[in-house]
């Protein structure tokens, strides 16, 4: 039975999403799930509130790489420890000075103490290059702007290129959004088919000659 109380005050604080920070967290999550397709225990969390030592907070992309509980389990917030281990990686993504500050300050604070590994904070702004903010909490490492991102903990590499995000694997391919790959293999295809197709035009002339 879902507790009414945790329920209206997690409600109560989450603010509404813009269309903005949407597609972008929805961009990122989409090329961590074809970063972590990999790890079979891996679980990418988006917008689920994580709780520790009585604060919590709702990164925008969470990857646990093992021992999280299913999602279904876990309710509207995740109790660390109770519930299962810290994220290893967390994912913010700043569209206003507002939420970068925050970003770069409370937060860094809250998911050093609470145990991440990652942290990469994606800045945002509307009409505006990207920038990366990067550091290894279990190091002790301060936030820093970085040109890219290394993740040791999902063997990736994060790029930002004016308002476009690249995520490079451990040998340096691209890692695409699944729609970017299907395009590419279609046109793949289609390439083949024209080959296969002047390939059998040439083959019937060589035949018509030979009559």
């Amino acid at each position: 039975m879902v507790n009414t109380a945790v329920v209206t005050e997690v409600l109560e604080e989450k603010m509404p999403e813009s269309p903005w920070h949407a597609k972008i967290v929805d961009a990122v999550k989409e090329l961590i799930d074809q970063s972590v397709s990999r790890l079979p225990e891996a679980i990418v969390f988006r917008d689920l509130f994580f709780r520790f030592e009585g604060k919590r907070y709702g990164p925008d992309i969470a990857i646990v790489l093992k021992g999280a509980p299913p999602i279904e389990r876990i309710g509207l917030v995740y109790r660390v420890p109770e519930d299962g281990p810290a994220p290893d990686v967390v994912i913010e993504v700043a569209v206003s000075p507002k939420s970068l500050g925050e970003a770069l300050s409370d937060k860094a604070d809250f998911y050093s103490s609470m145990g991440v590994k990652d942290y990469l904070v994606v800045e945002a702004f509307p009409d505006k290059p990207m920038r990366l903010w990067f550091c290894r909490l279990d190091k002790g490492e301060t936030l820093s702007w970085v040109n890219e991102a290394k993740l040791e903990t999902l063997k990736i590499t994060v790029r930002a290129e004016g308002q476009r995000l690249r995520v490079f694997d451990e040998k340096g391919q691209e890692i695409l959004p699944l729609r970017e790959r299907m395009a590419m293999l279609e046109a793949a295809l289609q390439e083949e088919r024209k080959k296969r197709e002047e390939l059998e035009r040439r083959l019937k002339e060589l035949e018509q000659g030979k009559k």
